[in-house]
């Protein structure tokens, strides 16, 4: 198959009337239709039970494949020869890839879009292009609220598109029919992927506050100790500056009692200077 021919594939691909030919009466399910089933079933499944948890992944495949089909058409609309549409594909495909594997909200619209607008062909099954554009408003419209909620929509769409296409490939694999076996395994299929998503969401939040807990318990404590460290140098601050007080009252104290002699003395000299005026005078 040349470059040509996958342009064609790209550009009349009809997921409605697949579907269609698949759940005709008188269709016998081929070797290489089987293989394509069960890998759709096997991807459903994981998309369904794991859809936020590896958004990433998701992201990146999701990237890559619209990037390619994407610069695959541009290519072949400008008129590129084989090699400038592979390029122009592949260099498309790539950056999308490394966004929404890198760029976390990225990474969930490109998810999000992808599984909405597969949900919406598979309901809607557009015939012209005017129904084509309401899927495509949908999964935009599920894409742009995905990222203000990133959890709880990316939950419910990654299941409802997981279950869908999960449900659908293993009711045409298995040899039973009949629309309500089919609603009844995408159904069941669905309230699985939700249940443990929401698990698995739960355990990433209980985690997540354990760890900020233990955080704040940190920086408590880190701050009880630096508290402690500057009481404990206040008080050595203050028992420093009594040390210094007291010599300098002691010297006081000192100069005191050196001055009360020097008084006395002086007392005394009077003493005796009357002493001696009283004996002159009686002479």
């Amino acid at each position: 198959m040349n470059v040509n021919e996958i342009f064609d594939v790209i550009r009349n691909f009809d997921l409605s009337g697949i579907i269609r030919e698949l759940g005709a009466e008188e269709h016998v399910l081929t070797q290489p239709e089987m293989i394509g089933l069960a890998a759709a079933a096997a991807t459903g499944l994981l998309l369904c039970l794991l859809g936020l948890k590896i958004v990433r992944v998701w992201a990146a495949l999701t990237g890559l494949i619209l990037g390619f089909a994407g610069g695959l058409t541009a290519g072949g609309m400008l008129g590129l020869n084989e090699t400038g549409m592979l390029i122009a594909g592949g260099v498309l495909g790539i950056i999308l890839a490394v966004l929404g594997a890198v760029l976390y909200r990225v990474g969930v619209f490109l998810t999000v879009f992808a599984s909405a607008a597969g949900v919406s062909v598979y309901l809607i099954a557009p015939q012209d292009w005017i129904w084509s554009l309401v899927c495509v408003a949908i999964a935009l419209a599920a894409a742009i609220l995905a990222i203000r909620f990133v959890a709880v929509l990316t939950i419910i769409v990654t299941s409802v598109g997981g279950a869908a296409a999960a449900g659908t490939a293993i009711y045409y694999l298995l040899p039973v029919t009949g629309s309500l076996i089919h609603i009844a395994l995408c159904v069941v299929i669905c309230v699985i992927g939700i249940l443990v998503q929401l698990l698995l969401e739960s355990k990433k939040q209980k985690k997540r506050s354990l760890k900020k807990a233990a955080q704040i318990r940190e920086e408590k404590s880190t701050a009880n100790e630096v508290e402690k460290a500057r009481a404990m140098m206040e008080n050595l601050d203050k028992m420093s500056e009594d040390n210094d007080e007291e010599p300098a009252e002691e010297a006081e104290e000192d100069e005191y009692l050196d001055e009360e002699p020097e008084e006395d003395f002086e007392d005394d000299d009077m003493i005796i200077i009357d002493l001696d005026d009283e004996e002159e005078s009686k002479k």
